[in-house]
């Protein structure tokens, strides 16, 4: 009898334990929404931390990676033409036309993007990758992304990383499962409300991936199906050789987040001993009972007679303590707002965004992060866009063009400023050539200078092709013709009338007259 999806899934998590026990660490010093404790329900009290600065650190760091990948405003992305395909066709540059279409479809992608709000869903992703290390993201038929934690799913690698089988697990209400499933749900799920559901993908010979869904150990009808492109994308924040499940980053400053709770633990427990209020009677004081009564009942400023050698207020005497644990913490707050890129200058979410702003954000994150950025980078934006732009192609919203004709290319790092180097070479190219003796400028293109230099900007449809162009100085010369053919024709009949009204001024001579020369 084959294994059930249920059976594969419950072998497979326990090579999954170590990293969820880890993960479920660094959140609850973190944000401990993110990974709940096992068994968590919405009626449990979730851990709280004596600290905020781990969910400060984890917010300013996902914010800062999500506005690195997808700048307001600009693509992250741009579509070209493989090298091999160039070479082929004799030339490696592209024509103005095909650039420009190009351009073009870059734009629907990113309005496509903008649209299924991937900003939301990434800043939550990286989140999920900088506390726990793992995420599974789904790419919908709508082009939206569903994510899974790591205690929802399931993944099985090969030596060189690569995905070779993934097992989902989800509760959902028997009411919400389609008809042709709801035959399998049993009378104790409908009690209970909730009904386990197993996606199971896996690798077959042909290098594609199969996939069903399960209930209670059958298959749903209909289920079945192939990718040759998977929606389903297992990301890690750090990849370890041999292991099937990532690192956060969290983790990487764990024993640093368990001295900042201890730390602060202890601050807040000593401010609270020196802030109590402890008066202290001497057993024996005359008037013992009175006294006390006295001394309970006295406001501020009241005067109570009594000998002050019977009473002493109680001080909290480890000043040095706190000062100490308070210089401590303050330094380990610096090292971790440091290694979180907390204290630099962020990009500001804006239209407006300069590109001295980008560069200094992405040298910033290449330095500190040690190369993560681009890799997670490439992990995530690329398989998005291969998935997206397929989606796109069935919907009719793009061309379809085929798939080794053109390929995306994800600007990461320095190279999301490459669109605006094309504008800044274009101006130089400018300047170099306004030095220039005029028998130069004819060996200049500067239909291609003007095209790159627009494309830069965004504005491909801003530039007139070179059939247009030709059409226009057609047009331009039949309306400069037809300009000249009426002025003459206006100058023949102003030379023609002006005869006639000469020869009727002029006296004609009568019949036998004879005029004098």
């Amino acid at each position: 009898m084959a294994e059930t999806a249920r059976a594969r899934y419950e072998s497979m998590k326990r090579k999954r334990d170590p990293y969820l026990t880890r993960g479920r660490e660094c959140a609850e010093l973190t944000i401990p929404a993110l990974m709940p404790p096992e068994g968590h329900n919405e009626f449990a009290i979730l851990p709280e931390p004596y600290q905020g600065l781990g969910a400060r650190a984890t917010v300013s760091l996902a914010s800062r990676l999500m506005i690195a990948m997808y700048p307001p405003g600009k693509p992250s992305f741009k579509l070209d033409v493989p090298p091999e395909q160039k070479m082929q066709s004799g030339s490696l540059s592209l024509a103005n036309e095909v650039e420009q279409g190009l351009v073009l479809s870059e734009g629907l992608i990113h309005q496509e993007i903008e649209r299924s709000q991937w900003r939301r869903s990434t800043n939550m992703c990286l989140q999920y990758l900088l506390v726990t290390g793992n995420c599974l993201e789904v790419m919908q038929p709508d082009n939206t992304i569903r994510l899974f934690r790591l205690d929802q799913y399931c993944v099985s690698r090969d030596m060189q990383g690569e995905v070779k089988e993934i097992i989902t697990e989800e509760y959902l209400s028997p009411e919400q499962l389609p008809k042709n499933a709801r035959e399998f749900v049993k009378e104790d799920d409908f009690s209970q409300n909730r009904v386990p559901l197993y996606t199971h993908i896996k690798i077959n010979d042909k290098g594609t991936f199969d996939v069903y869904q399960e209930i209670n150990g059958k298959k749903i009808p209909d289920s079945r199906g192939e990718f040759e492109t998977l929606p389903y994308n297992a990301l890690r924040y750090t990849a370890v050789i041999g292991e099937d499940y990532g690192r956060g980053k969290i983790e990487e400053h764990l024993p640093d987040f368990r001295c900042l709770d201890a730390l602060s633990k202890s601050l807040i427990d000593g401010a609270a001993m020196a802030s109590r209020n402890v008066t202290m009677i001497r057993p024996n004081a005359a008037g013992g009972l009175n006294l006390r009564r006295k001394f309970a009942k006295a406001d501020n400023g009241d005067i109570i007679v009594g000998n002050p050698e019977d009473i002493s207020m109680l001080q909290f005497q480890n000043n040095n303590g706190m000062q100490l644990c308070a210089a401590e913490l303050e330094r380990q707050s610096r090292e971790v707002s440091q290694a979180f890129l907390m204290g630099a200058a962020t990009v500001r979410d804006s239209e407006r965004t300069t590109a001295f702003e980008v560069r200094r954000m992405t040298e910033e994150l290449e330095s500190t992060l040690g190369g993560v950025y681009s890799q997670l980078n490439q992990d995530m934006q690329q398989a998005r866009l291969t998935r997206l732009i397929l989606q796109m192609k069935r919907m009719g919203q793009l061309p379809d063009w085929p798939e080794d004709l053109v390929e995306p290319v994800i600007l990461s790092g320095m190279e999301a400023l490459g669109r605006e180097q094309a504008v800044n070479k274009v101006q130089i190219a400018l300047q170099f050539l306004s030095g220039m003796p005029p028998e130069i400028l004819p060996y200049v293109k500067f239909d291609s200078l003007l095209s790159k230099a627009f494309n830069g900007l965004d504005l491909p449809d801003a530039v007139r092709s070179q059939q247009e162009v030709q059409e226009m100085q057609q047009q331009q010369m039949q309306q400069q013709m037809a300009m000249a053919a009426g002025q003459t024709a206006a100058q023949t009949a102003g030379q023609a009338g002006a005869e006639a009204v000469m020869s009727q001024a002029m006296p004609q001579p009568q019949q036998g007259e004879m005029t004098n020369e």
